[in-house]
């Protein structure tokens, strides 16, 4: 197929023309191309598949397009680079100065500025630097910069000003308003029946000596008469809840200060005088204490005010109380001496009458002389665990055994198999030893304390160690200690206790288990007379003869009935009479007035002394062991030193600390063979002690470390005397 050209003719906007005399025919091909005045190919096109037929014209249409398309248009909008505008906060009227920095990416742009604002002026809109003037109304504006380049992209950034509300001046004068105070309020009677009125009255005044007014107002129901005056009248119209109703009265100045005050008085139904027993007659046959087993009748008359039925009740401090016979108005008891008097007591008899008010008077009879027991447990001699301390007559300490913390006092932690002097420690008359620290009490009623730490049982304010003795600070006036195996209390003068050191099981008693390194008072408990510790478990006997216990609880030891851990103090159940105590590790022994002896708390090494041993969760009689003493209480076993100075032992004994010579647990008490004169007795867990009428001092049990003083690590299974020692 040949090629043919022809050139087109413009005719308005088209080219065209009619090509004749082609030849018929499919698939015919038709191209185009336009040129510019030079010559040059500036658009071409073409279409395929063209029919022509014979005798006929074909309509071709041809789109030319441009052989060389425009470049895409391509562009880099500008940024503005920082934007200063100083000050920040100007006053109306003020100029800010700003300062701009921008860029652009495309070679060959220029760029354009303006600034644009609210409000107030420009002093150069279309430049990066320019400054701004101020309307003169306060508050923000927004000034903006836009920068736009040569193909129109742009950039804008806006900073805020704050124009201020400008400055003033002022003349300032002060003065000041002191508030009434309301001194006292006063109710008569303060004590009235619904409907009756109470004579009420304010006591105020003002150090301005502004002029007060006053409004009443009342917490129950009721009218009032001149409720904006000082003096005031109410009715309470009915009986509030509880039976108190709070009088409050406001004193205004009328400068905006006010004083108030308020007091409460009882709302209820009227009442009268009651009076207690008054004792109008009393005997007793003899004035002093007489020998042991003597006996002192006592007598007491009393009437009532209110004709009443009168109870009698009857107490003493030591010796042992019959059955009292009474009648309406009078009581009789025989007392029977006891065979000495508690060292720092005397006796006395104390007979309590009761109406049927509740309402009681006590006459207290007094017995002169009594011969003084010898020193208690914890007094002279003190056994920690594998250690001893003992007191002598001139108020030295020495001590014996294992020394790893300090225990023994002597600035060492040197083990020692024979007595050595406490450093520094003089007029001692308690000792207490712990697990393994050691506390004594002063004449002057002050405590000092050594050895282990970890738990603040040192009382000192810190857990460090020390090898001799320091001052527990800040308690005076104590007249006996205690210790547990980490914690220590101290009974003062006043019958209250304090106790510091370990207190995880609560037996601190101040209701947390927070330890203390310094002593607190142990809330709520006052009265006593005598302390005991055990392993982790507190013990407290009060003047009537009751006995209270707090701490760790596991084997019932605090004779409370259950097993449940106490954090303040509980009454030991069924427990009277009491006028001695003693802890072992997890048990505890209460010495009553008639010389029987009651235990509780674990009984696995049978302890407790009652033939079992099974644990009790409240106080039981020690069988067939009457006129004791003296108790002390092992880790689980127990002693008691009996009138005649016979020593009593029973419980563990894996160590021969029970001293009969074998090593066999005992679960009732058995006389230890060929101890006679015994005036005082101390024990711990490994071995015990026993301090002779003679001041010589014997030991026996466990030796592993020397606790025993005899110069030995061999365990005695009879009691072996310290030599060259004597309290």
């Amino acid at each position: 197929m040949t090629t043919r050209t022809e050139v087109l003719v413009k005719s308005g906007a088209q080219w065209g023309g009619v090509l004749g005399q082609l030849p018929a025919g499919t698939g015919r091909t038709f191209s185009a191309q336009a040129f510019d005045a030079s010559n040059t190919v500036r658009y071409s096109g073409q279409v395929t598949g063209i029919t022509i037929l014979a005798g006929q014209t074909t309509a071709v249409t041809l789109l030319l397009q441009e052989v060389n398309a425009p470049a895409p248009f391509d562009n880099v909008a500008p940024r503005i680079l920082s934007l200063v505008a100083s000050p920040g906060t100007v006053a109306p009227g003020g100029v800010v100065a700003l300062q701009a920095t921008a860029q652009d990416a495309n070679a060959g742009d220029t760029l354009t500025y303006a600034w644009t604002a609210s409000t107030g002026s420009f002093s150069a809109a279309s430049s990066l630097s320019t400054a701004w003037t101020a309307p003169a109304s306060a508050g923000p504006v927004v000034l903006t910069l836009k920068v736009t380049d040569s193909k129109g992209a742009s950039a804008a950034l806006s900073v805020t000003v704050t124009v201020s509300t400008g400055n003033g001046s002022a003349a300032v004068n002060v003065t000041v308003n002191t508030w009434p105070q309301v001194a006292g309020v006063t109710a008569l009677p303060s004590s009235v029946a619904v409907g009756q009125a109470t004579a009420v009255a304010a006591v105020a005044s003002d150090n301005d000596n502004d002029t007060l007014s006053y409004q009443w107002t009342a917490s129950c129901a009721g009218t009032w008469t001149n409720a904006t005056s000082a003096s005031a009248s109410f009715t309470p119209s009915a009986q509030p809840s509880g039976g108190t109703c709070t009088l409050t009265v406001v004193a205004s100045d009328g400068r905006g200060g006010q004083g108030t005050g308020s007091l409460g008085i009882y709302v209820g139904p009227g009442t009268s005088g009651r009076f207690p027993p008054e004792v109008v007659e009393t005997f007793q046959s003899v004035a002093s204490v007489p020998a042991s087993g003597g006996t002192v009748v006592f007598r007491l008359k009393a009437r009532d005010a209110q004709g009443s039925a009168l109870g009698f009740t009857w107490a003493t401090t030591t010796g042992t109380l019959g059955t009292a016979t009474s009648t309406a108005s009078t009581s009789e008891v025989l007392w029977t001496a006891p065979s000495c008097v508690p060292s720092g007591t005397s006796a006395s008899v104390t007979a309590t009458v009761t109406n049927a008010l509740g309402l009681s008077t006590s006459f207290a009879f007094a017995l002169q002389g009594g011969a003084a027991c010898a020193a208690s447990p914890g007094v002279r001699l003190a056994a920690g665990y594998y250690y001893t301390l003992a007191v002598k007559q001139d108020g030295t300490v020495w001590a014996w055994g294992y020394n790893t913390e300090g225990q023994l006092g002597d600035g060492t932690t040197t083990q020692r198999l024979t007595p050595v002097q406490v450093q520094g420690l003089t007029g001692v008359t308690v000792l207490i030893a712990g697990a393994y620290y050691s506390l004594a009490l002063k004449q002057d009623g002050t405590v000092w304390a050594w050895g282990f730490n970890g738990a603040g049982q040192l009382g000192d304010g810190t857990t460090t160690q020390r090898l001799t003795p320091v001052q527990v600070p800040g308690l005076t006036g104590v007249t006996a200690l205690a210790g547990g195996s980490n914690h220590a209390l101290a009974l003062k003068q006043d019958g209250t206790v304090w106790a510091w050191g370990r207190n995880v099981e609560g037996q601190l008693g101040d209701g947390t288990t927070t330890q203390r390194l310094t002593p607190v008072q142990v809330p709520g408990l006052t009265g006593v007379t005598a302390l005991a510790g055990g392993q982790a478990h507190s013990l407290a006997l009060k003047q009537d003869g009751t006995v209270w216990a707090w701490g760790w609880n596991d084997y019932g030891q605090l004779g409370d009935g259950t097993t449940t851990q106490r954090l303040t103090p509980v009454r030991v159940q069924g427990l009277t009479g009491v006028t001695a105590l003693a802890g072992g590790s997890n048990h505890a022994l209460a010495l009553k007035q008639d010389g029987t002896v009651w235990g509780w708390g674990h009984n696995g090494g049978g302890q407790l002394g009652d033939g079992t041993t099974t644990n009790r969760l409240t106080p039981v009689q020690v069988p067939g062991l009457t006129g004791v003493t003296v108790l002390t209480g092992g880790g689980s076993n127990t002693l008691a030193l009996k009138q005649d100075g016979t020593v009593w032992a029973w419980g563990w004994n894996y160590y021969g600390q029970l001293g009969d010579g074998t090593t066999t647990q005992r679960s009732t008490p058995l006389q230890m063979p060929g101890v006679t004169g015994v005036a005082a007795l101390a024990g711990n867990s490994f071995h015990m002690l026993a301090l002779k009428q003679d001041g010589t001092v014997w030991a026996w049990g466990g030796n592993d470390y020397g606790q025993l003083g005899d110069g030995t690590t061999t365990q005695r299974l009879t009691p072996m005397q310290v030599p060259g020692l004597r309290l």
